[in-house]
């Protein structure tokens, strides 16, 4: 048992989704009292397809509703806040902006507000590597691999609406010393992912149908850094432990190192080593992960390449410098190869439920 946890009273929202369902499983098998927060009743819940034995309490919350909001964490008491509900879906963000826009920078104002107003003394808020944007230049004055004081230069939807959150979040621990901590993770891999249009869902689905995978139009080779499920939510977990750590050290006041303090990487790679990003075995290109897809699957299809929509921005190469978060104390513990089987191996057992949900995208031509 973690005595940290045991008897915490903690609101995860966004509980159905991906990350979350993990995380309350893992909160409440650590003693938590764990709420969740839904917009409505899936039919198959992702914590039901991952079996899951432990039931948190699920509310149905408007989280752009600020009364709806505080009355939440009133009823419930909450002494924990992981922020995890967004409009996730990159297309989906080009094609419904108000909306994204909405979902991903209203209620995260809300939860802070509450936690400013209710003095809630840990606050975590999911952000991610899109909200850094556009560093790969040869010439940028803040190149890759991605730091938390670079710029946040998200220029499509849903990478713009995660970069207002994040800065939101950022100001209320600066101005208010509101103990909020912003986690910014690279691609996020697992079982339970149910979002088909993401890599490696999409490629072990389609392989598995006897479908050729796709790659977008010039992606072929960009690369991108991948976290493991697992690695994510002891992630989570730990920087909520030590929120009271991070804040206990000197604030800083003024310029450069104001920004991003309140902010940690996760990911694998450490530019101080000195290894270059392609030894590391969480940093792949495009093709790489679905060379090593079917290398799993034992098939030999090959990709076929299709056009981009007109109105989706793909960021060339995204990798993290997550030194800070491994200094700090955390580092992730699982290689892309032994994650990839894992999350491949799932997939192969929930074939036929999740190849009906995902057929717009598992079974098109």
């Amino acid at each position: 048992m973690n005595d940290f946890w045991y008897g915490k009273r903690v609101l995860v929202t966004g509980g159905d989704g991906f990350v979350a369902s993990n995380l309350a499983d893992a909160l409440i098998r650590r003693g938590a009292m764990v709420t969740i927060t839904v917009r409505h009743n899936r039919p198959l819940p992702t914590a039901s397809l991952l079996e899951f034995e432990n039931r948190p309490d699920v509310e149905i919350c408007e989280m752009d509703d600020f009364t709806q909001v505080q009355r939440l964490c009133n009823r419930h008491q909450t002494d924990t806040i992981f922020h995890l509900a967004a409009s996730a879906i990159v297309s989906d963000a080009a094609n419904s902006p108000m909306s994204t826009l909405q979902n991903n920078i209203l209620p995260t104002m809300n939860l802070l507000e509450v936690a400013r107003i209710n003095n809630i003394p840990r606050v975590l808020i999911a952000s991610t590597d899109k909200s850094y944007g556009d560093h790969a230049d040869a010439d940028d004055p803040e190149p890759l691999p991605y730091r938390e004081g670079h710029a946040l230069r998200g220029m499509d939807v849903y990478s713009a609406s995660k970069a207002c959150a994040d800065l939101i979040a950022q100001t209320y621990g600066f101005q208010f010393k509101v103990p909020a901590l912003v986690v910014r993770s690279c691609n996020i891999y697992g079982a339970g992912d149910l979002n088909f249009s993401r890599l490696i869902p999409r490629t072990s689905l389609r392989m598995l149908n006897g479908k050729a995978p796709v790659i977008n139009l010039g992606n072929a080779d960009v690369l991108r850094e991948y976290v493991y499920i697992d690695d994510l939510v002891n992630a989570y977990l730990f920087l909520a432990e030590n929120v009271e750590r991070h804040y206990s050290g000197e604030i800083p006041r003024t310029g450069r190192a104001t920004y991003g303090w309140a902010a940690y990487n996760v990911g694998s790679f450490i530019s101080s080593q000195g290894k270059p990003p392609e030894e590391y075995s969480n940093i792949r290109s495009v093709h790489q992960v679905i060379e090593q897809v079917g290398g799993i699957l034992g098939t030999s299809l090959q990709p076929t390449t299709i056009p981009k929509p007109d109105n989706f921005i793909e960021i060339p190469d995204q990798f993290l410098d997550s030194g800070k978060l491994h200094e700090f104390g955390f580092t992730p513990q699982i290689e892309f190869e032994e994650g990839l089987r894992r999350t491949v191996e799932w997939y192969t057992a929930n074939q036929d439920l999740l190849s009906r949900a995902g057929a717009r995208h598992v079974l098109s031509d």
